[in-house]
């Protein structure tokens, strides 16, 4: 799809490409029936969806923040089969098109700790696995991190210890609450919903503000409130954390970046003709 870049005041935004993967529409979507998903969105003979890893990079004069690093360059042969993912196809090649190298980046902010969101944090290492960005602190909520280190049954697929455990390791782990202020104008905020400790990120400027909500609406069909994919933990706490935070957005005409969605995934959230609530891409 692309990197994407677009300025706010002397905030420069960039949703990064880093690579693709393939996922289940049905774990995708849901309760919402094949018969109106697959209308939607592209799939397999195995029932799979394309959906992108798209970390978010907000950059100025004095910070370089990263939001979400997607697979990375680590992996096994089951991950290969299951997500059918390029490594090559990374957050560091990502950031090399942008002119920066992983020691450039200060903070790295993960919404939540499943694989796709979180597994470029770490790399292989000449002893082992080790921070990708040594230079930076990674902010994660509390309330996430306990859930990765001990998850249940049902979320123990999505962590690898791997992905995080050498970052506390390495002294550079921050556990935040529900509201954390990360600097500059940008702000981290506990959703819950797709996990109990999942959050989203606020960047505001003087020239407006955008929001990334990560697993809170993945896709552009997912800013339908109903639209809650199968694997969200907390489904109800899902419906109404969107129903709240999309009329905020709608009413101060906030940028939406998304993370999964490979038509395009920055534009604004708008009523539809019906009054649901809808994603359209901005052009340009």
């Amino acid at each position: 799809m692309g990197d994407r870049t677009f300025k706010l005041g002397d905030v420069s935004l960039t949703s990064l490409d880093a690579g693709e993967f393939l996922y289940d529409g049905g774990a995708m979507f849901g309760a919402v029936p094949k018969i109106i998903w697959e209308t939607l969105v592209p799939v397999d003979e195995q029932n799979r969806i394309t959906l992108t890893l798209s970390p978010f990079l907000i950059s100025s004069a004095s910070r370089k923040i990263l939001v979400d690093v997607g697979f990375g360059e680590r992996h096994t042969k089951r991950d290969l089969k299951v997500f059918g993912f390029d490594p090559a196809r990374n957050v560091e090649g990502a950031l090399a098109r942008c002119g920066l190298a992983p020691e450039d980046i200060d903070t790295v902010v993960l919404t939540h700790l499943h694989c796709d969101h979180a597994g470029g944090a770490t790399r292989s290492g000449p002893e082992g696995v080790e921070p990708a960005f040594p230079n930076a602190r990674y902010v994660v909520n509390e309330l996430e991190w306990e859930d990765a280190l001990s998850p249940d049954p049902r979320s123990a697929a999505a962590y690898r210890r791997d992905d995080f455990v050498p970052l506390a390791e390495a002294g550079l782990l921050e556990l935040v609450g529900d509201s954390y202020d990360v600097g500059d104008g940008v702000s981290m905020i506990r959703t819950g919903g797709h996990t109990r400790g999942h959050a989203m990120v606020i960047v505001r400027t003087s020239e407006g503000t955008t929001v990334y909500p990560a697993d809170l609406i993945p896709s552009r069909h997912h800013a339908r409130v109903p639209y809650v994919a199968g694997i969200d933990l907390f489904p109800l706490d899902m419906i109404d954390k969107k129903e709240e935070i999309l009329t905020g957005v709608v009413e101060n005409d906030w940028i939406v970046v998304l993370d999964h969605d490979p038509a395009g995934n920055v534009g604004r959230i708008v009523r539809d003709e019906r009054g649901r609530f809808a994603f359209r891409d901005i052009d340009g």
